[in-house]
C-alpha cells in the first residue's frame, strides 16, 4: 500500500538494522511495554513479524512495515478479532520511532490501515488498546476519530465504528503537518488528561 509519502508493506529480514532502531528505541519499548532484547531476540522478533500478512480468521494478525524514504520508520497492524460480516471487529496498533514523530508519518499510515479495515476488510468496528501512560498514541487515536470507550487500570480503549470512518482518499492528499494535538505537554502524565 502507498500513501501520499510512505509505503506499507510486510517486514522482510533485510529490515534487520532498522528493526534494530525501532527495538533500541526506549520510548517505543516502554509505550508498547516491551522488554530490551538481545541481537538474538530482536531478529527472532522481525522473524516472527514478518509471517503476520493475512487476516482470515480470528486471531490473525496483519503487521505493515512502514517505510519513508527507503528506512523502515515503523509499522501498523490490524487483529482480527471477529469475523461474522455482521460484527467484524479488528485491533489497530502503530509503533514508530521517536525521531520520526511530529511529521504526521504515524497518523497517515493509520488513516490508510483504517481505510483497508473499513473497506476491503469489511469491518464494523475498529478498536485501538493504548497503554493509560501513551499520550501520544491516545493523541493520534482521537485525531483519527477514535472515541474513547473505556480505561482499566493500565489500559484506555479506543473505538471507531465504520459509518464514522472517513476515508483518507476523499481528504486531502497528506502533507508533512504537526497539528496542535501533536504537541507535547509535558505535565499529560494519562489519557484521562487529554
Amino acid at each position: 500500500m502507498r500513501t501520499a509519502r510512505l509505503l506499507l508493506r510486510p517486514y522482510r529480514l533485510s529490515d534487520e538494522a532498522d528493526w534494530r532502531r525501532i527495538e533500541d528505541d526506549e520510548e517505543v519499548r516502554c509505550g508498547l511495554d516491551w522488554p530490551l532484547r538481545t541481537a538474538r531476540q530482536v531478529k527472532e522478533h522481525l522473524v516472527a513479524r514478518t509471517s503476520h500478512t493475512v487476516l482470515a480468521r480470528p486471531g490473525d494478525l496483519l503487521v505493515l512495515a512502514v517505510e519513508h524514504q527507503g528506512h523502515v520508520i515503523g509499522d501498523v497492524s490490524l487483529h482480527l478479532r471477529t469475523v461474522a460480516p455482521e460484527t467484524r471487529v479488528a485491533e489497530i496498533g502503530w509503533l514508530q520511532l521517536t525521531t520520526a514523530g511530529g511529521h504526521g508519518y504515524a497518523t497517515e499510515a493509520a488513516s490508510a490501515l483504517l481505510d483497508l479495515a473499513f473497506g476491503e476488510l469489511g469491518a464494523c468496528l475498529v478498536t485501538a488498546v493504548v497503554d493509560r501512560s501513551n499520550t501520544s498514541s491516545a493523541r493520534l487515536a482521537l485525531r483519527l476519530g477514535f472515541r474513547p470507550a473505556g480505561v482499566t487500570s493500565q489500559y484506555a480503549t479506543f473505538v471507531i465504528a465504520a459509518s464514522e470512518h472517513q476515508p483518507a482518499q476523499s481528504a486531502q492528499p497528506a502533507q508533512p503537518f504537526r497539528a496542535a494535538s501533536e504537541a507535547p505537554l509535558s505535565e499529560t502524565k494519562s489519557v484521562e488528561n487529554l
